[in-house]
């Protein structure tokens, strides 16, 4: 696959929203494996911040989500400090609607991996 490089999101009408290069889990299932996703983050060098709605609106705005099928058009998923990030997924899970931020990892961090000692 090709590494997701930042480009804005186009979220549908209830808010959701995928990258085109972000992350399927192997073969045909639904949920990823075991350090699956990590692996994949590592692959192309990304870091990954999770953001969780609950966490940033006010009550209102998770009663209209909790009322109306799922809508988190109205939620605006707080940028992890630093900067590059970009948004890798808006989606659901079994515990609430989620933010996945990517960004690419610093030159500093890919050469300390590479040569496995801090520089």
């Amino acid at each position: 696959g090709l590494r997701p490089e930042a480009i804005g999101p186009r979220r549908s009408r209830h808010g959701y929203w995928t990258h085109p290069h972000y992350f399927t889990p192997a073969g045909d299932r639904d949920t990823e494996g075991p350090g699956e996703f990590n692996a994949w983050l590592n692959e192309y060098a990304l870091d990954c911040s999770i953001r969780w709605m609950r966490e940033e609106v006010p009550p209102e705005l998770m009663r209209t989500y909790q009322l109306s099928d799922g809508d988190i058009s109205r939620w605006q998923p707080a940028m992890p400090q630093g900067s590059g990030w970009f948004i890798g997924s808006l989606h659901d899970t079994q515990q609430g609607a989620v933010c996945i931020w990517l960004r690419r990892r610093a030159a500093l961090e890919k050469k300390r991996t590479a040569t496995g000692a801090a520089l």
